[in-house]
């Protein structure tokens, strides 16, 4: 059974979108984020995969949004973090963002 992320030769998929784009502070975060769970040991590229495919949203996501989105959802998942705590902070941030 396919995946949501298997559009190879889907009818009506469209080429693949190859231009680059400099990347903004918030995809290099998400990076680096991803990159301190997997050498922290909290996070496996398999279990990083299965929480990117079963996002709700999948289609409309780009790329570093499907990598954060798949972070909150492990870190949560894991207890490492609660979603209340998440949805606090980033309430906080985007208050401090707006005051700007």
């Amino acid at each position: 059974m396919s995946g949501i992320h298997d559009l190879g030769g889907s009818p009506g998929a469209g080429p693949i979108d190859k231009s680059q784009h400099e990347l903004e502070d918030w995809e290099r975060l998400a990076d680096a984020v991803n990159y301190v769970l997997n050498a922290k040991g909290h996070k496996t590229t398999d279990e990083m995969r299965r929480a990117i495919e079963s996002l709700e949203g999948y289609r409309e996501m780009g790329y570093y949004e499907r990598w954060a989105a798949a972070a909150e959802l492990l870190v949560v998942e894991k207890g490492l973090l609660a979603q209340e705590e998440i949805d606090q902070r980033a309430a906080a941030l985007e208050r401090r963002w707006e005051a700007r």
